[in-house]
């Protein structure tokens, strides 16, 4: 049987063997003392990594299950929202928005790029209507780390809810939900938190709710109205503080994972983040690769990447498989079949990853190369 490949995509990533444990462990039922026992700590770490007193919720789904639910609480059928667009995932918050009838106005940048403030400001007082303006920090398509402290005071002069897909940052570059201003912000376990996929971590800041619940009835869902979370969070917090099953053992390994997240510390934690993301940027130009984002803008999670001349994405992706049984991430949207990106969270920030996924880039050009050569006339 041919070995599971280890995985160095955007997420999900392979798991320390600590959280494999907490994994495996029984099954416990997702109400009474035991599940409460687990619940109350595992959201006490995701308000610390967020720097907020507001309140946590864990959704069982992907991240897009939390962005769902954000734009679906705060923003009514037929309100105006300002997506910012940096690539296919924080594009893709338009398909939410167009799901509950809200009318949209993208803010596109160029590929690699982030928005600027100045950008922004443009958008609102192009449609000063909108209520709120939505954007990914950590772009996972192009690796670009939007400064979402400086945009959020942008969105909050102009007196607009601001709604933060954290998905591919939270964990890894600091977010500080309260201080900045945030409305909502959106992450998920797979990815820099460390756990394994399944819940949407959400993030609601306790002024943000005079904000929502002047929304009244938006006819939005049960489940994804955030409202009703805060419900069971507070009206049943004893036995049963949300409002469905929960994803019990995933939660049992998050509560792992964010457990050593917080006994490394949160600053030394994002200034390593940043030293293996530069590191990456660096071998791969040594070898004539392009990571499209600049390092001042850079994500420090996931890098996409131009092939080296004579090489393609695709075979990029195919070669470190092949050679090396690692998976890599390939380009998508508008970038698929012209990128490839390299995940770098968790076990995929080792030298036993990164060493073996750098021989194979190594060999590629240079087997460009001498086939060109030989087959010059």
């Amino acid at each position: 049987m041919k070995r599971q490949p280890r995985l160095m995509i955007p997420g999900p990533i392979d798991l320390t063997d600590e959280v494999l444990e907490a994994l495996r462990q029984p099954v416990i039922r997702h109400y009474g003392d035991e599940w409460v026992q687990l619940y109350k700590p595992l959201r006490a770490n995701l308000l610390a990594i967020a720097e907020s007193k507001g309140d946590a919720f864990v959704l069982v789904g992907t991240g897009t299950v939390g962005i769902d639910a954000a734009i679906g609480t705060s923003v009514a059928t037929g309100e105006q929202l300002i997506v910012v667009d940096n690539g296919y995932f924080s594009g893709r918050m338009r398909e939410v928005a167009d799901g509950y009838g809200i009318h949209t106005h993208v803010l596109r940048t160029q590929r690699g790029e982030p928005v600027t403030p100045d950008q922004l400001s443009a958008a609102l007082r192009q449609h000063p209507a909108a209520v709120a303006v939505a954007l990914s920090h950590s772009e996972t398509a192009t690796g670009v780390l939007n400064d979402v402290e400086a945009l959020a005071a942008v969105a909050a002069d102009a007196g607009k809810f601001f709604i933060v897909d954290a998905v591919s940052s939270f964990g890894a570059a600091r977010i500080a939900v309260d201080a900045w201003g945030i409305g909502i912000c959106c992450a998920a376990s797979q990815k820099a938190l460390e756990g394994p996929p399944g819940v949407a971590p959400v993030i609601v800041p306790e002024r943000s709710w005079t904000f929502l619940d002047a929304k009244g009835a938006l006819h939005h869902g049960m489940y994804s109205d955030l409202r009703v979370w805060r419900k069971y969070a507070h009206e049943w917090a004893t036995w049963h503080p949300q409002p469905a099953t929960m994803a019990v053992n995933i939660a049992q390994a998050l509560k792992t994972s964010t457990d050593g997240l917080l006994a490394e510390g949160l600053s030394p934690r994002y200034a390593r983040y940043r030293q293996i993301g530069q590191r990456v940027r660096d071998r791969l130009r040594a070898l004539g690769y392009r990571p499209l984002a600049d390092d001042t803008w850079a994500s420090p999670t996931v890098t996409a990447a131009y092939p080296a001349d004579g090489v393609t994405a695709d075979e990029v992706v195919a070669a470190v498989l092949e050679r090396v049984n690692i998976q890599i991430g390939g380009g998508v949207g508008d970038l698929r079949g012209n990128t490839f990106r390299l995940g770098h969270m968790g076990l995929s920030t080792t030298d036993a990853y990164l060493d073996d996924v750098f021989g194979v880039l190594e060999e590629l050009p240079r087997r460009a190369s001498v086939s060109v050569r030989r087959s010059a006339p």
